[in-house]
């Protein structure tokens, strides 16, 4: 009878085991000690394992890795791992699993999605010999891109899907209006929704944050001060790649600035607006 439970002994005894989940073994041993694995036991034998580790939202999981033996697979011993993985996670408040998978596998994913995971992203070219990845094929189709799939672990009343839609606006006052909008209407490219002038003493302007359905509201008047800026004080914009990057920072003609934050020192490019606040952007699309 198999029984699931967590592994404690040196990885290297479940090496066989990693490599039948992970072709290439520069990148297995990357991630070997990493996290915590559960183990499929049939009496004293190892015959499946899951490898569980933190994901890059601090509050999501990954299965890193998860295979069985082949001379037992079709038992249901997967299924079991990941079961037991699930419950694992959902013990700790864990908010999301999540998993990574060849794209041409269709096999694993019909597997995971049979487990409630749905598709969450596709990433191009990442089983590439430069990898590590050999040249293959899975059912006539060429490996080369990953699919990311994810399990909302909360109850459905706490499941943010089953709450009801909200609307954001940042409102943020200034004494220099008018750069204000220059800078994040001209140079970021936000769209002008509209505006007021003299509304018991204020002036101001609603700007789109294209893909959200957030807006940026800026005021002045009232006769109160203005914020401080901070330098950990951020507002972080993900564009599309790269390119549109270098074309917003061309728009907004202005030198960048040194963030306080290392992570955005390599990730992105910051930029201070006239009131002396950091705007981030960086090259590629929000990662849930």
């Amino acid at each position: 009878m198999v029984r699931i439970d967590w592994f404690d002994g040196p990885r290297a005894a479940l090496s066989g085991l990693f490599a039948l989940a992970d072709d290439a073994p520069v990148q297995v041993q990357r991630y070997r000690q990493l996290g915590r694995v559960l183990a499929a036991w049939d009496g004293p034998t190892v015959v499946g394992h899951l490898q569980l580790i933190t994901a890059e939202r601090g509050d999501d999981v990954e299965v890193k890795s998860l295979a069985v033996r082949e001379d037992r697979q079709g038992a249901g011993i997967g299924r079991m791992l990941v079961e037991r993985a699930i419950s694992a996670c959902r013990e700790q408040n864990r908010s999301v699993l999540v998993v990574a998978t060849a794209a041409a596998d269709t096999r694993v994913l019909r597997f995971y999605q049979r487990l409630g995971f749905r598709f969450l992203r596709v990433e191009r070219d990442v089983f590439t010999p430069q990898a590590g990845y050999p040249r293959v094929d899975i059912d006539g189709v060429p490996l080369r891109d990953r699919v990311w799939l994810s399990l909302d672990l909360q109850p459905p009343e706490r499941s943010p899907a089953h709450a009801r839609a909200v609307g954001l606006r940042v409102a943020r006052h200034t004494d220099h209006l008018d750069e204000l909008i220059r800078f994040y209407r001209d140079g970021l490219g936000l769209r002008e929704l509209g505006g007021f002038r003299n509304h018991d003493g204020y002036d101001g302007v609603f700007l789109e944050i294209p893909g959200t359905g957030a807006h940026l509201e800026l005021t002045t008047g009232g006769g109160h001060g203005v914020p401080v800026p901070h330098p950990d004080s951020l507002l972080v914009l993900y564009l599309p790649d790269a390119e549109a990057v270098r074309v917003v920072a061309a728009r907004l003609g202005a030198a960048p600035v040194i963030p306080a934050n290392p992570y955005w020192r390599e990730h992105a490019i910051t930029f201070a607006d006239p009131d002396g606040f950091h705007v981030v952007l960086v090259g590629e699309p929000w990662r849930a």
